[in-house]
């Protein structure tokens, strides 16, 4: 952190160390660590003359990056999509990006997936350039007078519990809908409690696959009963209008094929009604895919054979890179696969549908959970297990 004016200059390290040099103005200061990594600055600077005022302007306060953006080179597309650095102004009720002219009433600074480092001053700030860490301040010091300038420095583990406690939670979960907002945080919430009565986070995980599949149950049910009733029309219907085709062509192909529609009571929307229980599940799994991407507590957790839950789950590696895939033999995936492979072939023995089909969505989830998380593709693996049983 450093505070730089044509007049003196003060940086503090980050061993919480703070030197000062200083020209025509009397300058002091103190840090004071309330807790690891997380320091109290004051700055006093006087002005020695009698007659004439000091313009510390153009008073400049900048962060100088201790942190970076997280970087995970074997770790494929599941770990590229964290590898991002955000620069920020936020306050206790909302968080934005750092634009030119933009006032910062309490904190700034920046934050990668697991880390935040940010500073707040007694102050009013002025962003003068965009997009960065570059703040201003115009200060005069009357003749003979002191002032005082105070400021809260901090590069933390980006912890909610801790970020409450500084006002800076809106930095967590941003720029999302409201309404998804409130989704993730009930699923982070719902974790927290988990974890408080499991004492593992990988239990948790499980845990809150269980609750969610039970809650749901209502809907899969109904889901199940509009597929096989697609199943059973299909099956129905599908001789007569082999009949009809080979009989009429053009226009009275059309009416006769409504006509039988309408006769049969065919469910037009029945084999939508019977995903229900996957479009139930796939906002769950976004938001937990966006929450996980947010939890620094799942940072080196572990869980059986898997060291860090936010990461891939890593058996061994491969030796090699494999652009999208990554470097590393991941279990989990192949499990989660061989559930919803088996689910499916034991939903399709009245289904006429061609197995590659059946099974495509397995496939799909196979090749883009691969380097995700390992904590996401647990749950995932757990739902569609309880979801099998």
């Amino acid at each position: 952190l450093e505070l730089r004016s044509p007049l003196f200059v003060a940086t503090l390290k980050n061993t919480g160390e703070l030197s000062t040099s200083s020209e025509q103005v009397l300058v002091s200061a103190s840090a004071n660590t309330k807790s690891p990594g997380h320091y109290s600055l004051k700055i006093t600077i006087k002005n020695p003359s009698a007659t004439e005022e000091v313009d510390l302007s153009p008073l400049e306060l900048s962060i100088r990056n201790t942190i970076s953006a997280f970087d995970d080179p074997l770790g494929g597309y599941g770990s590229d999509i964290y590898a991002y650095l955000k620069p920020f102004v936020a306050d206790a009720k909302q968080v934005s990006a750092p634009n030119m002219g933009t006032e910062v009433l309490e904190w700034f600074g920046l934050y990668n997936r697991y880390d935040i480092e940010a500073v707040r001053s007694s102050a009013v700030w002025v962003v003068d350039k965009g997009n960065t860490l570059h703040t201003t301040h115009a200060q005069i010091v009357t003749p003979g007078d002191t002032i005082e300038l105070e400021f809260d420095y901090i590069v933390i583990q980006r912890k909610k519990n801790a970020l409450i406690q500084l006002g800076l939670n809106t930095t967590l979960l941003r720029d999302l809908w409201y309404w998804f907002r409130g989704l993730c945080l009930g699923i982070w919430v719902s974790m927290e409690l988990l974890f408080e009565l499991t004492g593992n986070w990988g239990v948790a995980i499980i845990a809150l696959a269980l609750l969610i599949r039970l809650f749901t149950i209502p809907i899969t049910r109904i889901s199940l009963d509009y597929q096989l009733r697609a199943i059973e029309q299909q099956r129905r219907i599908a001789p007569k209008i082999v009949k009809i085709k080979q009989t009429y062509t053009g226009v009275a192909l059309s009416e006769k094929m409504i006509a039988l529609y309408e006769n049969e009571r065919y469910d037009q929307a029945a084999s939508f009604k019977g995903m229900l229980g996957l479009f139930i599940q796939i906002p769950i799994l976004i938001a937990l895919f966006t929450v996980i991407g947010e939890m620094s507590e799942l940072r080196h957790a572990s869980f059986l054979w898997i060291n860090d839950l936010s990461l891939s789950d890593r058996l061994f590696p491969l030796g090699m890179d494999i652009p999208f895939f990554g470097g590393y033999f991941n279990v989990l995936p192949f499990l989660m696969a061989g559930v919803t492979i088996l689910s499916t072939w034991l939903a399709s023995q009245r289904s006429e549908t061609p197995t590659l089909s059946l099974f495509g969505m397995a496939i799909l989830f196979f090749v883009f959970f691969y380097s995700f998380p390992a904590a996401l593709v647990l749950y995932w693996f757990a739902s569609n297990l309880f979801q099998l049983l």
